[in-house]
C-alpha cells in the first residue's frame, strides 16, 4: 500500500481530534461529576436516571406535604390544648358559684370571669392559619367556625368535612378536624322531667321539684334504659308511690317485659331518692304514679351553655338551690366539652407521631433513590481525575509525535 504525505497528515489529524474529544469528555466528567449528559451517550443510563429523578422529586414533594401537615396539626393541637386549659378554669369558677354563701357581688365577679373565658374560647374556636383560613371550619374555611347572632346565640358554620394530604405513596393523613364534631356535637348534662301519670305522652307536668344530684349514678341508669331505636314509651321509668313507699319499674314494649328497678321509702321531705335523682313525691305520698322520660341527650356548643351560666349568676331572683342545680348541670356540660377537646387532641397527636415516622421513611427512601441515580449517572471523583490526566497525557503525546513525524525533510538524511 502506498502512503502519501497527505494521508499521514490526515491520519495524525484524526488521532489528534479523537484525543482532544476524549479529553473534552474527561474534563466534562471531572467538572460535572456526571458520566453522561445526553441520551445519545448512554440511552439506557439516561432513561434510568430520568426515572430515579422523578422518584426523588416525588419523595421531596411528599416531605413538603408532610411538613405542611405537621404544621397544620401542631396549630390545631395548640388551639385545643388552650381550650382545654380555659375549660378547666371555667369549671373551677362554676364550682365556686355553687357555694350558697356567696353574695351577689361575688356571683357577678364570677360571671365576669366566665364571660372573659367565653370570649377566649370563642376566639380559639375561630383559630386561623397563616393563609387566613379557619382551621376548624371544614370545607367552609373562609367562614368563621363559630359566629354570634344578634340575639346572643352562638351557631356553628362548619360542615363535617375534613382535609387530607398524601405524605407517602400509600399513606394519606387527615390534617384538619371539623368544629361541627369538636365543638357543636358535645353532649349537655341530662335533665329530667317528671310527669304525673305513667303514660307521659302529652300529660300535664307533676307539681314537683326534681333534680339530678349524682350524675354518675344517673348515667348508669340512663345507659341501661335508654335506646334511640325505641319509641318514647319504652324510655320511661315509672315510680309507684303508696303509703310513704315507692317502687320503680321499667316496661319494654318491644319485648312486653316489665323490670323492677328497686324500691324504697320517701324521705322526711316526701322525696324519692333513687339513682342520683331526688324527686318530690309529697303530693303522691298516699298513692299515685310518677314517671320520667329518658330523653335523648341534647347537644350544643359550650358557648351557649356558658350564656345560661352567666345569666343565672347575674340573676338575683334565683334561689340558691336552683342556682346550685344549674351550676351542677353546667359542670357536666363543661366536662363533656373538655373531654371532647382532649379526645380530638389525642387523635391529632397520634397523627403527628405517624407523620414523624413517615418523614423519616420518606427521607430514607429518597436517599436510596438518590444513591441509585448516582450509581448510574455519576462518576467517581478519583476515576474522573485519573481519566482526565490520562487523556491529557495521551493528547500531549500525540501532539509531540505529530511534530516529530511531520517535521522531517530530505535535509535530515543528507
Amino acid at each position: 500500500m502506498r502512503i502519501s504525505t497527505s494521508m499521514q497528515y490526515d491520519t495524525h489529524m484524526s488521532y489528534l481530534q479523537a484525543a482532544n474529544t476524549r479529553l473534552d469528555k474527561a474534563s466534562q466528567q471531572y467538572n460535572t461529576g456526571l458520566k453522561f449528559s445526553t441520551a445519545g451517550e448512554d440511552p439506557s443510563g439516561m432513561a434510568q436516571k430520568v426515572k430515579y429523578e422523578a422518584d426523588v422529586n416525588t419523595f421531596d414533594q411528599y416531605q413538603i406535604n408532610a411538613g405542611l401537615a405537621a404544621d397544620s396539626l401542631a396549630q390545631s393541637e395548640t388551639a385545643l390544648e388552650q381550650l382545654w386549659t380555659v375549660m378547666n378554669s371555667v369549671e373551677v369558677r362554676i364550682q365556686q358559684a355553687v357555694n350558697g354563701t356567696m353574695d351577689q357581688n361575688s356571683l357577678d365577679a364570677i360571671a365576669e370571669d366566665i364571660e372573659q373565658a367565653q370570649a377566649q374560647i370563642f376566639d380559639l374556636m375561630n383559630t386561623k392559619n397563616s393563609e387566613g383560613e379557619y382551621i376548624f371550619s371544614g370545607a367552609q374555611s373562609s367562614r368563621p367556625t363559630i359566629t354570634l347572632t344578634s340575639d346572643g346565640h352562638y351557631i356553628c358554620q362548619a360542615d363535617g368535612s375534613t382535609r387530607s394530604v398524601q405524605v407517602s405513596p400509600t399513606v394519606t393523613v387527615q390534617v384538619t378536624d371539623s368544629g361541627l364534631n369538636i365543638f357543636q356535637n358535645v353532649a349537655e348534662a341530662h335533665e329530667i322531667t317528671v310527669y304525673d301519670q305513667a303514660d307521659a305522652g302529652g300529660n300535664a307536668l307533676a307539681d314537683s321539684q326534681s333534680q339530678i344530684v349524682n350524675y354518675d349514678d344517673f348515667e348508669d341508669l340512663y345507659d341501661s334504659i335508654f335506646s334511640s331505636s325505641y319509641p318514647a314509651t319504652d324510655n320511661i321509668i315509672n315510680f309507684t308511690v303508696n303509703d310513704g313507699t315507692f317502687t320503680v319499674s321499667h316496661t319494654n314494649h318491644q319485648t312486653n317485659t316489665t323490670t323492677d328497678l328497686g324500691s324504697g321509702e320517701l324521705n322526711e321531705e316526701g322525696q324519692i331518692e333513687f339513682k342520683g335523682m331526688v324527686i318530690d313525691a309529697s303530693a303522691q305520698a298516699n298513692g299515685g304514679t310518677l314517671s320520667i322520660v329518658m330523653e335523648p341527650v341534647e347537644k350544643d356548643n359550650i358557648l351557649n351553655v356558658l350564656n345560661d351560666v352567666i345569666s343565672t349568676l347575674r340573676d338575683p331572683t334565683i334561689s340558691n338551690e336552683e342556682r346550685a342545680e344549674k351550676m351542677s348541670q353546667a359542670q357536666i356540660s363543661v366536662a363533656n366539652a373538655r373531654d371532647s377537646y382532649d379526645m380530638y387532641r389525642g387523635q391529632i397527636g397520634a397523627r403527628q407521631a405517624n407523620i414523624d415516622n413517615i418523614i423519616d421513611s420518606d427521607n430514607a427512601l429518597s436517599i436510596i433513590k438518590q444513591t441509585a441515580k448516582a450509581n448510574i449517572s455519576e462518576i467517581d471523583t478519583y476515576e474522573a481525575a485519573s481519566n482526565l490526566l490520562k487523556e491529557q497525557m495521551a493528547l500531549q503525546t500525540a501532539q509531540q509525535s505529530y511534530s516529530v513525524v511531520h517535521g522531517t525533510s530530505l535535509f535530515d538524511f543528507i
